[in-house]
C-alpha cells in the first residue's frame, strides 16, 4: 500500500509538473504572439501574405494541366500527343511575356497597383477556359492564365521592399508555399470535379488578391524613389508601428539611393553595370539548373509522369499526395530559409535533389520510384524551387529593380518553357530511366555551383546586399550615394503625433 501510494503520489508531481510546463509554454506563446502586434511585425506579416496570395492563383495555372489533360484526352480521343504538350506549355510561353511587361510596368505604377491588375488576365484567362467549346479556345485560355504567372514576380519584390531583413526569407518563402497550396487544390479538384468546373472555381478564386490589396500599403522605398517622402512615411509607419524605426529606415534608404536627376544615358549606363550584370548572369545559371533538374517536368505532366516512370499508385493518387507533401515542405521551407545560409539551403537541397532522381533511375520496383519521386518534390523545396524567385527581389537596385527582375523572370520562364515542351521528345528519345538520370546530374552540377558562386543574402538589408556587387574597379557608379558636395537631402518627415496609419 504504503509503495503504491509513493507511486501515485510521484505520478501526481510529474503531472504537476508537465502541466506546470505547458501553462509556461502557453503564456510563452501568448506573450509571443502579443510581442509580434506591439512592435508591428504583424502588420508586415498581414501586407506580406496579402501580395503572396497571388501565388495561389499561380499554383491553379501551373498544376491545372497535370488534371486537364486526362480528362480532355478522354473526352477527345483523336487529340494527338503534340496537340497536349501545346495544351501544356502555353500555360508557360505567355509567362515571358507577363514577366516582362510586369517588370516594365512596376516601376511605373508601383508595386501594389500592379498586383491589384493581374486580375484582369488571370479572371479573363479562366472564363475562357471555363466556356471554351474548341481545341483553340483552350489554348488562348491557357496563354491569357500564363500572363498571371508571369507579372505574379512583381509579389517577390513587394515583400522584399516591405520586410526587415529578419523577416525577409521566411515571408519571401511564403510564395513558393501557396503556389504548392494552389497546386494541391487544383489537383484535388482535378480527381473529383470536371475540369469547366475547377476553372470556374479558379476565375472566382482570383478575386482575392486585389481585395485584400486594397487594405495595405504601397511599397515605401518605391514611394521614396518617386520622392513621394510623405507617402512614405506613413507606409513604413503602418508596417512598423513604430514612429523612430519608420524615421531611421526612410534616412537610410534616402543615403542609399542616388539623386533624381540622370540623364537617360546614364540610366541606360545603369545596366551595363556589375551590380546588375553579375546578378542577373548568377540568377540565370541558377534558374538553368534549376528547370533540368526535373522539378517543372513533375509539375506540369503529373499525372502522365507516374504513368511513364510506372508507380503502382493511381496517378491521380499519386499527384494529389505530390500536392500534399509540396504544402507540407513549403511550410519546412519556410522554416529553413529564416535559420539557415541562401548557399546552404541551395547545396544541400541539389545535392538531395540529384540523389533522389539517381535512386528513382536505377530503382526497378515501382513503389520505391514513387518514394524517390516524393523525396524529389521534398528536397525541391527546401532551396532549389523557391531561392531564384526570392532572390530575384533581393539581387537588384532599387531604381532597377523592376525592369530587372521582370527581364530575369521572363528568361526563367522561357527555359521552363523549353523544358515543359521538349520533355516528351526528350522522353522519346533517352527513355524514362535516361531522361531521369539527365535530371539528376543537372540537379548534382547545380548544387556544385550554388556552393561555389551563389550570393548570400540571408540576414543582410537590400542596400548591404548591392555592396556585394560593387567591387570592380571602375569609373564611380551613378548608383553610388552622393558625395558630400552634392548630399542627399533629409527626407521631410512629419512627427509621429501628426500621423496616422493609412
Amino acid at each position: 500500500m504504503l509503495g503504491d501510494q509513493g507511486k501515485n503520489s510521484h505520478e501526481r508531481a510529474v503531472a504537476a509538473r508537465f502541466g506546470e510546463r505547458r501553462a509556461r509554454n502557453m503564456i510563452s506563446t501568448i506573450k509571443g504572439f502579443w510581442k509580434v502586434c506591439r512592435y508591428g511585425d504583424l502588420y508586415m506579416v498581414l501586407a506580406a501574405l496579402a501580395a503572396q496570395s497571388i501565388n495561389i492563383s499561380v499554383g491553379f495555372c501551373q498544376g491545372f494541366s497535370a488534371v486537364l489533360l486526362p480528362q480532355y484526352t478522354h473526352e477527345h480521343p483523336n487529340v494527338t500527343y503534340e496537340q497536349s504538350s501545346w495544351i501544356a506549355s502555353l500555360g508557360v510561353i505567355s509567362n515571358p511575356v507577363g514577366a516582362l511587361l510586369g517588370g516594365m510596368m512596376v516601376d511605373a505604377v508601383g508595386r501594389r497597383l500592379m498586383l491589384q491588375s493581374i486580375v484582369l488576365p488571370n479572371l479573363i484567362g479562366w472564363l475562357v477556359i471555363a466556356f471554351s467549346e474548341t481545341y483553340v479556345f483552350l489554348c488562348v485560355g491557357r496563354f491569357i492564365t500564363g500572363f498571371t504567372i508571369g507579372m505574379s514576380t512583381v509579389s517577390y519584390i513587394y515583400v522584399a521592399e516591405i520586410t526587415t531583413p529578419e523577416k525577409r526569407g521566411v515571408l519571401s518563402a511564403l510564395g513558393p508555399g501557396l503556389v504548392s497550396t494552389g497546386i494541391f487544390v487544383v489537383y484535388a479538384l482535378g480527381a473529383f470535379v470536371h475540369w469547366r468546373k475547377v476553372a470556374a472555381i479558379c476565375a472566382g478564386f482570383s478575386l482575392l488578391t486585389p481585395f485584400l490589396m486594397h487594405f495595405v500599403p504601397e511599397s515605401p522605398l518605391w514611394l521614396a524613389s518617386k520622392g513621394q517622402m510623405k507617402e512614405a512615411y506613413n507606409a513604413l509607419f503602418w508596417l512598423r508601428q513604430n514612429n523612430s524605426a519608420a524615421q531611421q529606415e526612410l534616412v537610410d534608404f534616402t543615403k542609399d539611393r542616388r539623386g533624381e536627376s540622370m540623364s537617360f544615358a546614364q540610366k541606360l549606363a545603369l545596366f551595363k553595370r556589375r551590380r546588375v550584370l553579375k546578378p542577373f548572369a548568377l540568377l540565370m545559371l541558377f534558374f538553368a539548373f534549376q528547370e533540368m533538374s526535373g522539378i517543372y517536368v513533375i509539375l506540369y505532366y503529373a499525372v502522365d509522369f507516374f504513368k511513364s516512370v510506372g508507380t503502382s499508385v493511381n496517378e491521380f493518387t499519386a499527384s494529389i499526395i505530390v500536392g500534399g507533401v509540396r504544402v507540407l515542405m513549403g511550410g519546412v521551407g519556410a522554416a529553413l530559409i529564416s535559420r539557415f545560409r541562401r548557399r546552404t539551403l541551395a547545396t544541400a537541397s541539389g545535392l538531395l535533389l540529384g540523389g533522389a532522381m539517381l535512386g528513382a533511375a536505377l530503382s526497378h520496383d515501382a513503389l520505391l520510384r514513387l518514394v524517390f519521386v516524393l523525396l524529389h518534390v521534398c528536397f525541391s523545396m527546401v532551396g532549389f524551387l523557391q531561392l531564384p524567385w526570392i532572390m530575384c527581389g533581393e539581387l537588384f537596385p532599387q531604381d532597377v529593380r523592376g525592369v530587372l527582375s521582370g527581364a530575369t523572370s521572363c528568361c526563367a520562364y522561357l527555359l521552363i518553357f523549353l523544358n515543359i515542351k521538349t520533355y516528351p521528345r526528350l522522353q522519346a528519345c533517352l527513355g524514362a530511366d535516361n531522361t531521369l538520370l539527365l535530371f539528376a546530374v543537372c540537379a548534382l552540377l547545380g548544387a556544385l555551383y550554388c556552393l561555389l558562386f551563389l550570393p548570400e543574402t540571408k540576414g543582410k538589408t537590400l542596400a548591404e546586399i548591392m555592396r556585394q556587387f560593387d567591387s570592380e574597379k571602375a569609373p564611380p557608379d551613378p548608383e553610388a550615394a552622393p558625395t558630400p558636395s552634392a548630399a542627399t537631402p533629409t527626407p521631410v518627415i512629419p512627427p509621429a503625433s501628426s500621423t496616422t496609419p493609412p
